[in-house]
């Protein structure tokens, strides 16, 4: 597992520690972490106190207050957790439990931020992911409850073609994110160690950028998932080839694939838009073939009522299309 900072000598226990909290010794120096909250301070907090100086409540009374009914974050997949039991976080554990050649990573959760489908157009999704970055990384630490999300620390796995998110403590799966999902992925201009991308919820369909503060260079992080791309669009490639002519779907080129970000040149899916006439649809016996969509729109074309035909406009990209009316 690769950059594994998640050692029992970086997670040490204190017994003079008020519920809650851990002691973390890593490169950045000795600090200590309020796991309910997320909430780190170089100070040693007392028992008396919760984050922010206090009186201390119970870790979901905490979570309660530092978000008014104004500002209460959406429900994210990395949001910030409940109390839940102080368990080590054993390194070698958790090498032993990835597979060989997946890779991992020690992040933490800055929160993300919806962004709308055309800040994803060519020309202006790199300064759209730059600007949720920056957004997201210059309010760290001051407590803003419109970071949904923040606050969480995370190991960030890399596996064949999914990434997940775990909990370092108990090693609870956080989110799991398809890696061809992914619509961009960027490395921060100003900060090489913040890491960004941006993906469409499962549930709402809303766009969301989502940004973590890494313990190393997030260019790693970068070329990991450009690799793994190349590999998962090489092994489609193969699988492909071994199929009947006539159900045989194009592969995309090594050309086609996202590029290794450096300085925020963000990773994007090739997205095309066609004007078309929607006809509509109709039940065939299998689905694949050719004979079966020539003969599908024949009898489609054939059918009177042009007029009724709906103006469309078809959005391509390397893993999805989309059909929408135009406007």
């Amino acid at each position: 597992c690769t950059d594994n900072l998640w050692s029992d000598q970086s997670l040490e226990t204190d017994p003079d520690l008020p519920p809650g909290w851990r002691k973390i010794c890593d490169s950045l120096g000795t600090y200590y972490w309020h796991v309910p909250t997320g909430t780190t301070q170089w100070q040693h907090p007392a028992r008396t106190t919760s984050p922010g100086g206090h009186p201390e409540a119970d870790g979901e009374d905490v979570l309660q207050g530092r978000h008014s009914a104004k500002d209460r974050p959406i429900p994210s997949p990395m949001a910030s957790l409940t109390r839940r039991p102080s368990l080590s976080w054993h390194g070698g554990d958790i090498q032993h439990s990835v597979e060989p050649g997946s890779k991992c990573f020690a992040v933490r959760s800055l929160g993300w931020v919806e962004i709308p489908e055309e800040d994803l157009a060519p020309g202006k999704s790199s300064i759209a992911v730059n600007n949720c970055i920056q957004q997201l990384s210059n309010s760290k630490g001051q407590g803003s409850a419109g970071n949904r999300g923040e606050g969480q620390d995370l190991v960030m796995i890399l596996k064949k073609d999914t990434m997940s998110l775990v909990d370092p403590l108990d090693r609870s799966l956080i989110h799991r994110q398809p890696i061809l999902n992914i619509r961009v992925w960027g490395v921060g201009c100003n900060n090489g160690r913040d890491f960004a991308f941006v993906a469409s919820d499962k549930d709402t369909c809303v766009l969301k950028c989502h940004v973590f503060h890494c313990n190393v260079p997030a260019k790693g992080i970068a070329k990991a998932l450009h690799e793994m791309c190349s590999k998962i669009v090489a092994e489609r490639a193969v699988a492909s080839s071994r199929l009947p002519r006539a159900a045989t779907l194009e592969p995309m080129a090594t050309e086609d694939l996202p590029l290794q970000v450096d300085i925020l040149e963000a990773v994007r899916q090739s997205m095309q838009t066609y004007e078309a006439l929607y006809i509509g649809s109709l039940p065939v016996p299998r689905a694949m073939g050719m004979d079966v969509l020539n003969e599908a729109i024949e009898k489609l074309t054939r059918r009177p009522g042009r007029e009724n035909w709906t103006p469309s406009l078809i959005y391509v990209s390397d893993t999805a299309m989309r059909v929408h009316p135009a406007q």
